[in-house]
This record gives structure tokens, sequence and C-alpha cells, in this order.
């Protein structure tokens, strides 16, 4: 499936770093699944804050893989308006193509490195602080009718 970089102005590559010690993350469109390595993925970041569960306001910069590089590899699916990310646990969100191609999996928030457990988590520009997935381990691409809810596709848990 061909999708643009379209990661914002704010973006920017950083060449010396790499993900590779990021988990290998599952592609699904249908019933075609593609597992990723992101070791050889470039890196982007993105600025963006969000209150948590806790109470906590987290933002700044976050780096990590491009999802639109990671769903320039998935199984096609053009038909596709909205992408499942399930993480830990039951944690599974489901966001709009269009916002989840300005996100990244991140692996760092500023200068440190997200914890192991978290590793990598979903950030996005504008996303809410329950969509943000620590852990991620696939992403589904589905197609959604305009009338159809996305929070029928979701299991939201507390995030911190």
């Amino acid at each position: 499936m061909d999708h643009p970089d379209s990661a914002d102005e704010s973006s920017r590559a950083v060449p010396t770093q790499s993900p590779s010690d990021s988990p290998h993350v599952t592609l699904v469109a249908g019933d075609d699944r593609r597992v990723v390595d992101p070791a050889d993925a470039p890196w982007r970041t993105v600025t963006d804050s969000f209150l948590c569960a806790s109470g906590e306001r987290w933002g700044g910069e976050w780096r990590g893989v491009p999802v639109a590089w990671l769903l320039e590899r998935a199984p096609g699916d053009d038909a596709a308006t909205h992408l499942r990310i399930h993480g830990a646990g039951d944690h599974v969100a489901c966001v709009s193509l269009a916002d989840a191609l300005g996100g990244v999996l991140a692996v760092e928030r500023g200068d440190d490195r997200l914890p192991p457990a978290d590793r990598p988590r979903f950030v996005a520009p504008g996303v809410v602080a329950a969509r943000t997935v620590k852990a991620v381990r696939r992403l589904e691409l589905i197609e959604l009718a305009p009338d159809e809810d996305a929070e029928a596709y979701e299991a939201l848990a507390n995030v911190d």
C-alpha cells in the first residue's frame, strides 16, 4: 500500500539513530498479514502533548518509526479508512488513517528512551491520550462506512 510520508513540518529525519530495539510489528489488512522489522526504518520526530488518565500532561518531541513508513509495507487494502492499533494487554485504539499517517511508533520522548515495556508507543498530533497505545505489536487496516463509529472497534485502557 503506497502512502506518502505525511509527517508534518515539525517532523524531521534523524538518520544517526536506529529503532533496532523496537519489536517487530504485524501489519494486517483483511486476511493478509505481514511482519515488519523496523530496524532499518527512518526516524521521525513529532511534537504533541496530551493529558493522561493519571492527570499528568505528557508532551514534547516523540521520536520513532513513521506510521506512514510502516503502512507502505502493509498488505494492500486501498479501501482502508481507519487504523486499529493493538498494544499491551487488550488495549486497541481505532483512528482515522489520515490522523495515523502523521504519527510515529515512538521509542523516545525528548532525550529519554521510553521504558522497554512501553515501546513503541503510537503518538500522532491531535490524537487523544487514550489512543496513544503503548507496546504496539499490530497495526490493522480496516474500512469503515461513513456512518460507522470508530469507537465500536476500540478497547481503550487507562493510559499513563
